[in-house]
């Protein structure tokens, strides 16, 4: 109903949200939705996160050294070489 109903519920259940929050910034991190091959990635990420007390620095890193992050299709036109 409120914050402090809020903070209580995630407090009871952090796996959950380390989980929840996990998906939501890896899919905007690639520009598109989850897929199921992406799942492992998202536990692995939620895993460490639940491990590192969850910090948001280690949602970041996470996400950034991910095999989806790492080999996502960038904007073609990056991929021009130039003279």
């Amino acid at each position: 109903t409120g914050p402090a109903e809020l903070e209580e519920v995630l407090a009871q259940q952090p796996d959950i949200f380390a989980e929840a929050i996990t998906e939501k910034m890896l899919t905007y991190a690639l520009g598109r939705g989850l897929e199921h091959y992406d799942r492992p990635a998202v536990k692995q990420i939620a895993a460490n996160l639940a491990r590192d007390n969850y910090r948001f620095s280690s949602l970041v890193l996470g996400i950034v050294n991910s095999l989806p992050f790492q080999r996502r299709r960038g904007d073609r036109s990056s991929n021009v070489s130039h003279p």
